[in-house]
């Protein structure tokens, strides 16, 4: 059974409509663009053609064209609308963004023309209007377990931008490695406990550029108080005990934050075009800190009652030390429940009420609650996993609401959804075909409106583009 090409897009957008005219496949020879913002979107396009073995050549006159691309400046710079006729098609867009989201909802149509062979591909005419409902679409890479080398994270920065994914958060250090050049720890760079490797100087300005290339903003995370067990262990002083370091940094040492922000220095000049640092502060353990003398001496000169106080007195300083050099500060959820200031980004990932606690604070939010958006959780049972986990389906994915039943209550709240890919278990090998399987159900999640969303049109959709030759596309 043929589906009308209009009918063949993932993420569905905001409107269609059909007008009943056909534009053949093979009548596309050329395309002209008005704008500079369109060179990004023409590349990719181009490189469709050639895949499916055709080519398609830049005109200075519309007229001449079948494909045409027009900057329309009442539009939002992720806004877009296509137009389809029996003689052309127009493209419209804000910005950057726009046209290359447009051009991937025209590859999606092509191979769905394409399924039963070009000599009788055609595109069913039509109007199609769009735009996201989340402004923040993110995806979390964790290269500091399993290390994902250059080539790989170019990989899944083409694949995130195929379904609008505009934001990759990057968790480069942890336990069990530090990923990132470093002249303050350069004794354990790219010495891993389950892999090793790390990027280079250049390997990240180019994984940067490719991304910025691609719309998508990257999010570079240091994290602490705790989940520092590697750099402790080459810089015992700022444990607790030095001779057994353990994870968590000393709250009690004041030379623990003037080492972490020379790390975070080394960070932002690394990433000075992300707006964002995350500095983690989830899942920090206590047992150290409260039988350090340093620990409990400063609790008790400070007046605190408990730890976690102290813990989260160490942390707003972090977060405003990140502030003061221009950025905006992220963070993990509490586990203990803590407030941070109102300009602290909060991604929520521990429980599906976090939001409604942190709303009546200002903080922003971004939603990675792991029962929905975990990606290392298996897909099925045959998937390895850890104890805590359990099998999270397509369809689970696809059914996630950030909103949860309080759009109401947190849509001043909620910046937008995270998948999150964690690699405890996921070696490079594993890492895309973990990755991809799920992610057109997210990016549905991410970019659609919940009266668009159906989870069955969904698979028939995917279904179709895969037998269809798209799915080759994108792995190529």
């Amino acid at each position: 059974m043929r589906y009308s090409t209009l009918k063949c897009i993932i993420p569905v957008p905001v409107s269609v409509k059909e007008n009943g005219e056909k534009l053949v496949f093979s009548d596309l020879k050329n395309f002209y663009s008005s704008s500079g913002k369109t060179v990004a979107a023409t590349e990719r396009l181009s490189d469709f053609f050639a895949f499916t073995g055709n080519k398609l050549e830049k005109k200075t006159l519309e007229e001449e064209c079948q494909i045409r691309f027009c900057e329309e400046t009442s539009f939002t710079s992720e806004e877009w609308k296509m137009l389809i006729t029996s003689k052309n098609i127009q493209i419209l867009a804000g910005g950057k963004e726009g046209f290359s989201y447009a051009v991937e909802a025209f590859i999606q149509m092509a191979f769905a023309a394409l399924r039963e062979g070009p000599s009788t591909a055609y595109f069913d005419g039509g109007e199609i209007a769009d735009k996201p409902r989340f402004g923040y679409r993110g995806f979390m890479l964790d290269p500091s377990r399993h290390f994902q080398d250059k080539a790989t994270v170019l990989k899944a920065i083409e694949l995130l931008a195929a379904f609008r994914i505009n934001t990759m958060h990057w968790h480069l250090a942890d336990n069990q490695s530090w990923r990132m050049p470093s002249s303050v720890v350069p004794e354990i760079v790219g010495k891993g406990t389950l892999t090793d490797g790390a990027y280079t100087r250049e390997d990240i300005k180019e994984i940067v550029a490719f991304a910025a290339k691609n719309n998508i903003k990257i999010i570079p995370e240091l994290d602490m108080p705790g989940h520092s067990g590697k750099i402790l262990s080459a810089r015992r002083q700022f444990a607790c005990d030095p001779e057994n370091p353990g994870r968590e940094y000393c709250l009690g040492n004041a030379e623990s934050k003037v080492f972490i922000k020379k790390l975070l220095d080394e960070v932002m000049e690394l990433f000075p075009d992300s707006p964002v640092i995350h500095v983690g502060g989830d899942e920090a353990e206590t047992s150290a800190w409260e039988k350090c003398p340093k620990c409990l001496a400063a609790m008790k000169e400070k007046g605190f009652n408990n730890i976690r106080e102290l813990e989260n007195d160490f942390m707003v300083d972090i977060t405003r030390y990140v502030v003061s050099k221009g950025r905006t500060p992220m963070m993990w959820g509490t586990c203990s429940g803590q407030v941070y200031p109102s300009d602290t980004i909060m991604q929520a990932w521990l429980d599906i009420r976090e939001p409604l606690r942190i709303a009546p604070n200002k903080n922003k939010v971004v939603y990675s609650v792991h029962t929905s958006l975990y990606f290392d959780y298996p897909a099925n049972q045959s998937e390895p996993l850890e104890s805590w986990m359990f099998e999270l389906t397509e369809k689970g994915v696809y059914m996630t609401d950030p909103y949860i039943l309080w759009e109401k209550e947190l849509s001043d709240t909620i910046l937008g959804p995270e998948a999150c890919l964690w690699t405890e278990t996921l070696p490079q090998w594993r890492f895309i075909p973990k990755f991809l399987p799920r992610l057109a159900a997210y990016s549905e999640c991410a970019w659609s409106r919940n009266e668009r969303k159906d989870y069955y049109d969904f698979a028939r959709r995917k279904e179709y583009l895969e037998a269809a030759g798209y799915y080759e596309f994108l792995r190529k």
